[in-house]
């Protein structure tokens, strides 16, 4: 990832961020920021806010900060500087001009815009809405607020809005009040369910801000910046709307940040698309990226119901071991979770965690399933450590997945394999094309993990219509029947007993 799609973000000294450097991907997609409560999500996410209001520093940090406060945002080669001497201003001296987004924020339960009307002393001001002041709320409200919540386009049909903020302003609201008839009554959205009123107030502003996007034909990338957005939803609902905002933001060219401690919201969510944040052992904020959801959401995990968790260091893996479960219909009778945790020594770590705390459940068996490239180091490392005593500890009979094609395509070239790959996968561009490619760019040199080199092959496949993940689930299969990988199958139908 390059600076010129990165938005970098410095804190010094503000509420309760002593030092961060943060970085996050300025691209189209859903990104997620964890960690436990306190940690500084809210602080992150209402500096990052000053790239689409223009007045967030005063609003969000008018009582906090000293005169060695600072915060620095940097994208596309300009970089801003704000300090506070008093106020919040530009302290960076530069004429550069200050970086701007399309696009909203949507924070809190104290400053987020859904919770302006949260108020007993509005409802009252509901008398005031008449026939002449509402009209239809629009379609994208209506059915995805019934998807999300009911997993039914249908059930608020009739939902109705007031026509305009000018008008809603008028009646003494901060937002725009939503309303529909129940038993010949009107119910608004203020006495909905916490859900619904949550929900209602976010695709209000999602809504009008596609409409805005259509409106003035900008096609350019928006910012989207959500705090909190699981807020009483069950976990159902939390789950389509992860399913929700990933689609909207391919649709409308939306790049979308969000905090959550969902469970059900992260595991929706790509390991490279998740940044975690933790303390070290000096107080200091540590960002992990790409990070695991099991990895992500060890603190939040609690008994799932399954039989067996399976540890595993990536989703290359865990498509080759669910493949190894189904050949020998290891999953009858029993609920077998496969968890992607990131490099080996994390899964131990995780392991180790999961097994001595009982959080996936008593009854619960954890294996851990490391890529057959670490078993000497494992063993020279850990077999005979008792740091790790107890734990079951398996191996893929391949190298991972990347190292594998890099031996099988350039280090040792396998021609029989080769032809076969290449015909399931490249019948536009062939195969021995892309290598002849990939060997003459200096860096091939350097690939010595295989992940460029898969990197390459999995953007052809895409050129050639095979989406990332069918190539990469159909890549694991291949290689699974072209090793005959019966072993592993025969390995796990003994562990999992």
């Amino acid at each position: 990832m390059s600076l010129v799609d990165t938005i970098e973000l410095e804190l010094t000294d503000v509420k309760g961020v002593k030092s961060l450097k943060f970085a996050l991907p300025f691209r189209k997609g859903l990104y997620a920021v964890t960690g436990e409560n306190g940690i500084g999500k809210s602080t992150i996410f209402a500096a990052l806010s000053k790239l689409v209001y223009r007045g967030a520093l005063q609003n969000s940090f008018k009582n906090d900060g000293t005169p060695n406060s600072k915060i620095t945002f940097r994208l596309n080669g300009v970089e801003n500087t704000w300090g506070k001497p008093i106020n919040w201003v530009r302290t960076d001296g530069s004429t550069e001009k200050e970086i701007f987004l399309d696009g909203f924020y949507e924070g809190s339960l104290i400053f987020g815009s859904r919770f302006s009307d949260a108020h007993t002393s509005r409802i009252g001001k509901t008398q005031k809405i008449t026939n002449s002041d509402v009209c239809d709320a629009d379609q994208f409200v209506i059915e995805n607020l019934g998807l999300i919540l009911r997993d039914s386009k249908s059930p608020y049909e009739g939902l109705k809005r007031v026509k305009s903020k000018k008008i809603a302003e008028s009646m003494g609201f901060s937002g725009v009040p939503y309303l529909i008839e129940k038993n010949g009554k009107w119910l608004y959205h203020f006495n909905m369910s916490s859900g619904e009123f949550l929900l209602i107030g976010l695709l209000h502003f999602i809504s009008e801000r596609i409409k805005y996007k259509t409106k003035n034909n900008n096609f350019d990338l928006s910012l989207i910046i959500m705090d909190e957005i699981e807020l009483a939803l069950h976990p159902s609902a939390q789950e389509r709307l992860a399913i929700f905002l990933n689609q909207i933001s391919s649709q409308f060219n939306f790049c979308i940040y969000f905090a959550t401690h969902s469970i059900q919201i992260i595991h929706n969510i790509r390991a490279e698309r998740i940044h975690h944040l933790a303390l070290d052992i000096a107080n200091n904020i540590e960002v992990t990226n790409p990070c695991y959801p099991a990895y992500a959401t060890r603190c939040l995990y609690t008994a799932d119901g399954f039989d067996f968790i399976l540890l595993v260091e990536d989703e290359l893996a865990k498509y080759i071991v669910e493949k190894a479960i189904k050949d020998k219909d290891i999953n009858t009778s029993r609920l077998i979770k496969i968890l992607p945790s990131g490099g080996w020594e994390n899964i131990l770590g995780l392991h180790k965690d999961m097994a001595a705390s009982k959080l996936a459940g008593a009854g619960c068996k954890i294996i851990s399933i490391l890529d057959g490239d670490v078993k000497e180091e494992y063993e020279k490392k850990y077999s005979n450590n008792s740091k790790y005593k107890g734990l079951i500890v398996s191996f893929l009979p391949i190298k991972s997945l990347e190292k594998y094609l890099r031996e099988k395509l350039v280090t040792s070239p396998d021609t029989i394999f080769a032809k076969k790959y290449g015909d399931n996968f490249f019948s536009v561009r062939s195969l021995p094309n892309i290598l002849r490619d990939y060997n003459s760019n200096m860096g091939s040199k350097a690939d010595n993990n295989g992940k460029g080199l898969f990197m390459v092959l999995k953007r052809c496949a895409e050129e050639q219509g095979i989406s990332e993940e069918t190539f990469k689930r159909e890549s694991c299969t291949f290689i699974s029947n072209y090793e005959n990988t019966a072993s592993l199958s025969k390995t796990l139908a003994g562990i999992c007993q």
